[in-house]
């Protein structure tokens, strides 16, 4: 699949520049970006594109320049009426990146890829369990007895292009018998749904399975999230169907997944983000930032694609990053010196 490939006209160069670093963050090529007064001399060089985005200051009572009728006549689809780009570390420039990203991708019509192929599937599913070179982690002795019943807690892990793999390397690393559940949002086509789980789970100590209605989610258990319709928990835990498709271009939208999780365990919740195209679960994050949900993400530098964490990382939220398995052996701490400070608690009450 040939990446799409999109040229920016721009007058203000702080939005140009903005425009530039979001379109090859979301997987697109930005074969230029330049000023519209330059228009004549990129015309004559005949590049080839695949959508053009264009952010031109104009008078309502001013003429449209000559460009404009040549642009708007020609075969490559134009996108105009962008919002301005508030800052990198604002809370909203994540949900700026994704309202245009959702634009691009309604318009271009090329697909960017952001999950994985079949073949990706088959090759990853050949693999010997990826954790045999670092082992997995033990069970700490104070969790030992702590793993029956409902999700203690409830961590989503949200992944796209490169995701399985580091996903599967992160899961095969932990032991049996934590005081934790998984919800699992990949974005990844619908048909391969359940190659995923067999793929991923396939080494894993944890038990894997796919939505049901009605279902709750135990310690123990990696809930992969359905592709096409949007699920949430009960007041009473129980998973539902919400009968309607996940909100955005691609399914499981990782920020609505977050959102909902959040919704029925504020408390008890934790995020992490590993590779993959585009910025989902950024915005979700932001919007959850006051609540101390804990997120962490796969470092950038150890991924086969380093969007999604990057864009997690740019919003400050993020405590902790490290390599999937740096990433379970931080999970295993935490759940233990949870139980440890329970513990202490409890002695002084005495």
């Amino acid at each position: 699949m040939s990446t799409p490939r999109v040229g920016i006209l721009a007058d203000d160069s702080l939005q140009q520049h903005l425009l530039k670093l979001t379109i090859s963050h979301l997987g697109y090529e930005v074969a230029l970006a330049t000023s519209p007064d330059r228009f004549e001399l990129i015309r004559e060089s005949a590049v080839n594109l695949d959508a053009w985005l264009v952010d031109v200051k104009q008078e309502s009572d001013e003429e449209c320049p000559a460009w404009w009728d040549d642009l708007l006549g020609g075969d490559v689809p134009v996108l105009v009426g962008l919002e301005k780009a508030p800052a990198r570390e604002s809370a909203t420039f994540p949900r700026w990146q994704k309202r245009l990203y959702q634009k691009l991708h309604e318009l271009v019509r090329t697909p960017v890829r952001v999950s994985e192929t079949a073949d990706n599937l088959r090759q990853l599913s050949a693999v010997e369990s990826i954790s045999v070179a670092q082992g997995k982690i033990p069970l700490p002795h104070c969790l030992q007895d702590s793993s029956a019943g409902l999700a203690t807690e409830v961590w989503v892990l949200g992944a796209s292009l490169g995701g399985p793999g580091a996903v599967k390397a992160f899961l095969d690393a932990l032991p049996a018998g934590l005081p934790v559940g998984f919800v699992y949002a990949q974005h990844i086509d619908a048909r391969f749904e359940g190659t995923l789980a067999n793929t991923v789970g396939r080494h894993s100590a944890l038990r894997f399975a796919g939505f049901e209605a009605g279902g709750k989610l135990h310690n123990g258990d990696v809930l992969v999230a359905p592709i096409t319709n949007e699920f949430e928990f009960a007041p009473t835990f129980e998973m539902i169907d919400k009968g309607q498709p996940w909100p955005g271009p691609y399914g499981p939208s990782i920020d609505q997944v977050i959102l909902n999780v959040h919704q029925r365990f504020p408390h008890r919740m934790g995020v992490m983000l590993f590779s993959g195209m585009g910025n989902d679960g950024s915005d979700a994050i932001s919007t959850i930032a006051a609540s101390e949900v804990p997120v962490w993400v796969q470092t950038p530098g150890c991924c086969a694609s380093d969007s999604m964490p990057q864009s997690a990382l740019d919003t400050g939220q993020v405590s902790f990053h490290g390599t999937p398995f740096q990433l379970a052996n931080q999970l295993v701490n935490r759940l233990k010196n949870q139980r440890v400070r329970v513990h202490e608690s409890d002695t002084s009450q005495d």
